[in-house]
């Protein structure tokens, strides 16, 4: 039962970033819903869940884009893995604390995911619309999607 929650938790992850991009972007820069959510189970849940939630939300994000593919999955497996190591050090389920951490890794994983992108293809996948608004949309919606997967946590055992 838990796997199917998470399957269905994925699922519409997956389906509200894909609607949130194509209807509710504002000059073609929209929250990155995936990454969110990617954040979130890896606060919430264990080291081997949580880099799993972050390897699938990558690899989903790769089919989504045409860039190189397996870029986000491995961005995304490093950021959760990255937040594994800092939850022992830092309290993030304070509004506080995910706001700043989203804002940072935001930032963090589209430099690392640039870089990517140079070296391997030499090509120039981000936008500077996109880096300087961005993370502080995802900032703003970072508590709400973990209010969120917090109560369906504490509800349904999901994560």
């Amino acid at each position: 039962m838990i796997f199917t929650g998470d399957l269905l938790l994925y699922a519409m992850t997956g389906l509200v970033h894909w609607w949130w991009a194509a209807n509710l972007s504002i000059f073609g820069v929209a929250p990155n819903i995936a990454f969110m959510a990617a954040l979130t189970a890896a606060i919430l849940a264990r080291p081997a869940k949580a880099m799993s939630y972050g390897f699938f939300f990558g690899v989903y994000l790769d089919l989504l884009g045409s860039n190189i593919f397996g870029a986000y999955a491995l961005t995304y497996t490093l950021m959760a893995y990255g937040v594994y190591i800092l939850k022992r050090h830092f309290d993030l389920i304070g509004g506080f604390s995910q706001i700043i951490a989203a804002l940072m890794l935001s930032m963090l994983t589209m430099l690392f995911y640039q870089g990517l992108s140079l070296v391997f293809a030499k090509i120039n996948p981000l936008e500077l619309k996109a880096f300087l608004v961005e993370p502080f949309l995802n900032a703003a919606l970072a508590p709400f999607v973990f209010y969120l997967f917090a109560r369906l946590k504490k509800r349904f055992g999901i994560l």
